[in-house]
């Protein structure tokens, strides 16, 4: 009977803290989600550590419920990185091919992609990603696996994803505590992309939208490659601040309102339409507000992260060509009308991304807030597959499988 390989993703959210533990038998195509945990990201803010214990205890808390919710041990994990401070840039390696008859090998390939990662860098900057957009083989592009190809010159371009050295520094710290190893850190905008984009949709060309609480993560693909990643500092937690001052009422009531009531284009609402707010812990009567107003309060955020988003966008060469439109995900696409929002702004079809190719607990987790999680195994689960497989983990009391062949590749891109 074959194994089955079992891997964790912990997402760092900046409201939640979403632990996955997943399992897929060999020669499956379908990865089965065994254990969920949820906790708030308390001594975070927008993904950021603000208060190393608090951070720890919220992450322990959420890896204890995916834990006790799977029957699996969880000793190493893929991180998610997210906030203002991951962006992306343009590089490009070029190398001779080192065999004598110009057959172009995989050690060809990690060369050119090492050299392209040898950039200048901030002292206070780190690489997560090394993406390749496409390699040139004697002058011809668009190759995207040039392996067993003959030449005498390969050249890559690709898209390096970076972020803050200290923000990962403080992440990891946070999770030495729990022993458990980081497999790696994956920019958040990277994973969601992995659980809800189809391969199709890749190579039309298309946007992706991951409206977390306190930030927004960006991703353009082009020609089966990702061209573009950013995070926005602006979420759905910004929303929630807005009704709260707006209407003057507790924030506790004014997210309420956000879920149950809020919409993003206030002319689909008739204006005599009110919401009763009940003040908490007072007998007086509830005041009552109109609906439209609260429309026009997330209007105008709604206005302000979507003109980030197309600023993010221009930055791509091809900005007007993406077919398969705008995926949005995260908490954020849960509100009314975003869809319709979307499309408006973008000039461009749009709808809700959930995660694909997942079996178990999907009625759960077949939502546009676990894009980022699911994404995590995928990603882990595609990196086992380019290691000849084998789990970082196995259920309690079996025993432990060494990671080291697999923490040895990700060397070369997630440094």
């Amino acid at each position: 009977m074959a194994r089955d390989s079992i891997i964790c993703g912990i997402d760092v959210g900046s409201n939640t803290i979403r632990t996955v533990i997943a399992h897929r038998r060999k020669g499956s195509e379908q990865l089965a989600l065994v254990g969920v945990g949820e906790s708030l990201s308390e001594g975070f803010r927008r993904g950021v550590v603000v208060d190393n214990e608090e951070a720890m205890r919220a992450i322990r808390e959420s890896v204890r419920a995916a834990e006790q919710a799977s029957g699996y041990s969880v000793r190493s994990a893929y991180v998610s990185v997210s906030g203002p401070h991951v962006s992306s840039r343009y590089s490009k390696g070029i190398v001779s091919v080192s065999r004598a008859d110009e057959e172009i090998s995989s050690d060809d390939v990690a060369r050119v992609i090492a050299q392209a990662q040898s950039i200048s860098m901030p002292p206070n900057k780190e690489i997560l990603h090394v993406l390749p957009k496409e390699f040139i083989v004697d002058g011809e592009g668009g190759i995207h696996d040039p392996v067993g190809m003959h030449g005498k010159r390969l050249e890559t371009n690709t898209v390096i994803v970076e972020c803050s050295a200290p923000v990962l520094k403080n992440l990891a710290k946070c999770m030495e505590p729990l022993n458990i190893d980081i497999e790696g850190f994956v920019a958040a905008p990277v994973a969601a992309a992995q659980a809800v984009l189809s391969k199709r949709q890749k190579e039309l060309g298309v946007l992706l939208l991951d409206i977390g609480g306190g930030t927004s993560g960006v991703a353009a693909f082009e020609d089966g490659s990702m061209t573009h990643a950013a995070v926005l500092p602006i979420g759905s937690a910004h929303i929630t601040n807005d009704i709260a001052i707006g209407l003057q009422i507790d924030i506790d009531l004014a997210e309420m309102i956000k879920v149950r009531y809020g919409v993003c284009k206030p002319e689909t609402i008739n204006k005599k339409e009110m919401i009763a707010l009940a003040p908490e812990g007072s007998e007086a009567a509830a005041d009552n507000v109109s609906r439209k107003e609260v429309a026009e309060i997330i209007e105008a955020r709604m206005d302000e992260l979507f003109d980030l988003f197309d600023k993010e966008v221009k930055k791509v060469t091809r900005q007007a060509l993406f077919p398969a439109g705008v995926v949005i995900v995260g908490g954020g696409a849960q509100m009314g009308g975003v869809v319709d929002f979307a499309k408006a702004r973008m000039k461009l079809p749009a709808h809700i991304g959930v995660p694909e190719r997942i079996d178990g607990v999907v009625d759960q987790l077949a939502s546009p807030q676990y894009a980022t999680s699911v994404g995590l195994c995928l990603f882990g689960f595609e990196i086992q597959e380019k290691n000849e497989g084998g789990g970082t983990f196995l259920p309690s009391g079996i025993g432990e499988h060494s990671g080291k062949a697999m923490r040895k590749w990700l060397k070369m891109f997630l440094p």
